[in-house]
């Protein structure tokens, strides 16, 4: 292959893998969550790494350009393998073990010695540790990463490859940008965002016992003012019961174990609920300890990440869901109206244009400016008492 499509291919190379930095940075903007932070700066430093190659497109490494480029690479998988650590909740272990491998032609280069050699095998050591990183991931946590271990599976082989002048410089580049996009198509799709296996079994799991025509998405508040925790509790076995009948499957999201599996699990409604756990302190998103029971972190974010996966997972397989939140107040006392009322707001119209419908308990009496939950009676569709 001559010279002028080499370079082509890997401007090429280049552009799309700053573009796809573009877009996981875009994703991070909208949902905050920090694993896209890392993976976008990580693509953005390996992209510019490949823009400065063109210009060493030989004996890359012995030049400033090629330990500028080197440089970029390391510190762009260290991003990456810090991303990978967020999945876990371990993103400091992660990003220390990635930049120890980074050491290794730094020392040789102090020390004198020939370290061009050590560099390009460094170079090749991050492919690998992705791939096992997210193999294990993939094993021991239950987070669906077969597309990326198959990207970065791609990724290390062409690599080896050109490294060892088996593979030609420009059909490395343009496999490189496949190998890339069936990663970023991994990252991005649904099932990715740490949904459990469970829950996934759980919402394929009803079997409807009468017909009943599209269930529409809508936003419901029930007042509490009249009720105590055994009329809720109560109340939600008969909505889930009832849901049930319909073919539609209830999570119920509960606040500080205010409702516990011992008060809401029977024998009547074991195979109807899906139970989230919102508890304060460091936990890993979406962790199950215990069938069809997950904890998750107090934090609106990782609420907002369950529902895109709820919602996204019902409207691709056209499952009528409902998600019952124990309660509303609780969630505004603990992070603010401000934040809770634009988390709402967000994910109202996704939820009306979907099978998902959102029920929310709620005090009125607890809540020192009345204002405040009035504003989220305007977004509610229904409001109710038990």
């Amino acid at each position: 292959m001559i010279f002028p499509l080499n370079f082509l291919f890997r401007l090429f190379n280049g552009v799309v893998t700053i573009a796809i930095a573009s877009l996981l940075l875009s994703i991070f903007r909208k949902t905050n969550r920090r694993f896209y932070f890392y993976w976008g700066a990580g693509y953005a430093l390996y992209g510019v790494n490949i823009i400065i190659r063109m210009l060493t497109p030989t004996e890359l490494g012995i030049s400033s350009l090629g330990i500028i480029a080197f440089l970029l690479l390391m510190l762009g998988f260290a991003m990456m393998v810090a991303g990978i650590g967020e999945l876990v909740n371990r993103p400091r272990v992660f990003l220390a073990s990635s930049l120890i491998i980074a050491l290794f032609p730094l020392i040789q280069f102090i020390l004198g010695r020939e370290w061009v050699p050590i560099m390009m095998i460094v170079a090749l050591a991050p492919y690998l540790f992705m791939v096992l990183s997210l193999m294990v991931i993939n094993w021991r946590y239950g987070i669906d990463v077969k597309l990326q271990i198959a990207g970065w599976l791609n990724l290390f082989f062409v690599n080896l490859g050109f490294i060892t002048g088996f593979v030609d410089p420009g059909f490395t580049d343009l496999t490189s940008i496949m190998a890339k996009t069936v990663i970023y198509l991994g990252m991005t799709q649904p099932r990715f965002s740490f949904f459990a296996d469970d829950l996934r079994t759980f919402l394929i799991g009803g079997v409807p016992e009468e017909y009943v025509n599209h269930v529409g998405g809508k936003f419901t508040m029930v007042n509490q003012s009249n009720t105590g925790k055994v009329k809720d509790v109560q109340w939600i076995k008969d909505r889930l019961l009832n849901n049930s009948k319909k073919g539609i499957r209830t999570l119920l999201i509960t606040m500080y174990d205010l409702i516990t599996a011992d008060d809401i699990y029977n024998s009547d409604v074991s195979d109807e609920l899906y139970l989230v756990r919102v508890l304060p302190g460091n936990r890993s998103i979406l962790k199950t300890f215990e069938d069809r029971i997950t904890s998750i972190n107090d934090d609106p974010n990782q609420i907002d990440i369950l529902f895109s996966d709820v919602i996204s997972y019902s409207n691709e397989r056209r499952i009528p869901c409902e998600i019952i939140l124990y309660t509303l107040s609780h969630l505004i006392h603990a992070h603010g109206w401000r934040r809770v009322y634009s988390f709402i707001t967000s994910k109202n119209p996704v939820i009306k244009s979907s099978q998902v419908q959102f029920t929310c308990f709620y005090d009125p009496r607890s809540h020192e400016d009345a204002s405040e939950i009035i504003k989220f009676e305007g977004l509610a569709d229904n409001l109710v008492s038990v």
